[in-house]
């Protein structure tokens, strides 16, 4: 499960993206091991130019070198109505900052007007992770609805936010945006 940074169709790519900020140049190692994330808009698209567009999907998809697939970026509502429907969900609060670009241009000059991918509307956005970890090497029948796979290897931990197949039709019933749910076997 993760977010995407365009709809349905696949043509509109003018969703906004949130860059996962590092405090002190230090990494959060996962959500549950930190007190808040912190993330400031994207001024760049995951898919390359254009920078991304205005628009606020139900899930916002996160521009980062490397994985950090613990869970995904939503709103608090949606978050809420996922947390009262399945198990294994928790959420992690959001410390904004102002990216630089949003004041200044790429060239170093004063921005004159708003930067076009900032939100159009305001958002609470929350964290939505799992902190039921599952080690892809030895494999465990899941307790919860979602959880949390990784693998150590030669780059480090690798991470895919997952939930059962039964949780995976209930939630794509809800019909949300921005939001991929794909089968997937991991091999350890």
């Amino acid at each position: 499960m993760e977010a995407v940074g365009h709809d349905r169709t696949g043509d509109d790519f003018g969703y906004v993206n949130i860059m996962y900020r590092y405090g002190n140049k230090q990494p959060c190692p996962r959500p549950d091991q930190c007190e808040t994330m912190e993330v400031m808009w994207a001024d760049a698209s995951v898919y390359g130019p254009p920078a991304p567009g205005s628009k606020v999907g139900d899930f916002i998809q996160t521009w980062l070198m490397g994985s950090w697939n613990y869970g995904v970026f939503t709103h608090r509502e949606i978050a809420k109505r996922l947390m009262d429907t399945f198990t294994g969900l928790k959420v992690k609060e959001l410390a904004w900052f102002e990216n630089p670009r949003e004041r200044t241009l790429k060239n170093g000059k004063p921005r004159v007007r708003r930067a076009r991918w900032l939100p159009e509307r305001e958002v609470e956005l929350v964290y939505l992770y799992s902190d039921c970890y599952i080690d892809a090497r030895e494999p465990a029948s899941a307790q919860t609805d979602f959880f949390t796979v990784t693998r150590m290897d030669a780059w480090g931990v690798s991470t895919w936010f997952m939930c059962t197949p039964e949780a995976a039709g209930k939630l794509i019933a809800m019909d949300y945006d921005n939001l991929a749910v794909k089968e997937t076997t991991i091999v350890g």
